[in-house]
């Protein structure tokens, strides 16, 4: 079964393939070709596969029940962002000749989001004080222990499971499967905290309003709720300013890079500016993610 998902113009799927090779917190978890991207996803309690390829179109296994159909396709289109108006963006950005570097590079990325909201809030404290490598290598053992395994084209995908599933899991297995206690007590806590929250209340109350509620979990600082809210949830409402960004926005504008000025340019865009300039900078660096610089044998992608 196929179904077409529109698209906010301009919309480069290779882009999209492009950040994903490249992201390290999605290594291993998914099948992606020159053309294609196959994920798992787990609705109702149960694994299913889907693809989505140019066009954007999406393949589905047959006898898929129309409600699963449908939060399959809602979910596929916000990973990738489908719907985002990144010309926005780029109108925000004449004037900005720096940030203007960015966009022949990047031209039609829309922001890919995590999966599902249990996948960002996992990945929340993982990446707590962890460098990119070593965050997705725990994030790796985590979804190898507690992924619901699906088979397709002789491939093992592994789907997060739920969050109402997830809040079953005790800090001891956690910490057997990640060798990390620590994070495994936190784990807990966010994931058993975000559940409560509700997904469609962190959607869609007030920025500020959603953001404190995560703050008052047990294990989440100003960067985790941010990511949550950003990668997750796609809220570009705000962002704070901090020293990932310090570092990006400063190899981008140089050292006279004026904050305020930034923020009111790309105003409610805030994090659509940060998405681009995180993703864009080490490009233009010849670093990759991790912020190492990449050699021509290490290079696999198609840019």
């Amino acid at each position: 079964m196929q179904l077409a998902i529109p698209t906010a113009q301009p919309f480069s799927f290779d882009q999209t393939l492009a950040f994903i090779r490249r992201f390290p917190a999605f290594q291993g978890q998914y099948i992606v070709t020159d053309d294609s991207l196959t994920a798992a996803l787990s609705v109702d309690g149960r694994p299913h596969a889907f693809t989505l390829r140019e066009g954007l179109r999406l393949d589905l296994a047959d006898g898929v029940s129309p409600a699963v159909r449908r939060a399959i396709a809602a979910r596929a289109a916000a990973f990738v962002g489908a719907d985002d108006d990144v010309g926005a963006l780029y109108d925000a950005a004449r004037g900005d000749k720096a940030f203007s570097r960015l966009i022949p590079l990047l031209h039609g990325l829309h922001h890919v989001r995590f999966l599902t909201l249990q996948e960002i809030a996992v990945y929340s404290v993982l990446m707590q004080r962890a460098p990119a490598p070593a965050a997705a290598a725990l994030n790796r053992r985590f979804i190898t222990a507690f992924g619901t395994p699906i088979e397709i084209d002789g491939h093992t995908l592994r789907a997060m499971p739920e969050l109402a599933e997830l809040c079953q899991l005790s800090v001891d297995e956690i910490a057997d499967a990640i060798r990390h206690r620590g994070k495994a007590e936190r784990i807990v806590d966010v994931v058993r905290g975000v559940h409560a929250l509700g997904e469609h209340h962190l959607r869609e109350a007030p920025y500020g309003e959603a953001r404190d509620a995560l703050l008052a979990i047990r294990g989440v600082g100003p960067f985790s709720a941010a990511a949550i809210l950003l990668r997750g949830l796609c809220r570009m409402d705000e962002l704070p300013w901090m020293p990932q960004f310090e570092s990006q926005a400063r190899s981008l504008y140089g050292a006279s890079v004026d904050h305020h000025t930034i923020a009111r340019r790309y105003g409610r865009l805030i994090g659509y500016w940060s998405f681009y300039v995180m993703t864009g900078v080490p490009r233009l660096n010849g670093e990759d993610h991790s912020g190492r610089q990449r050699t021509t044998a290490s290079v696999t992608v198609r840019a």
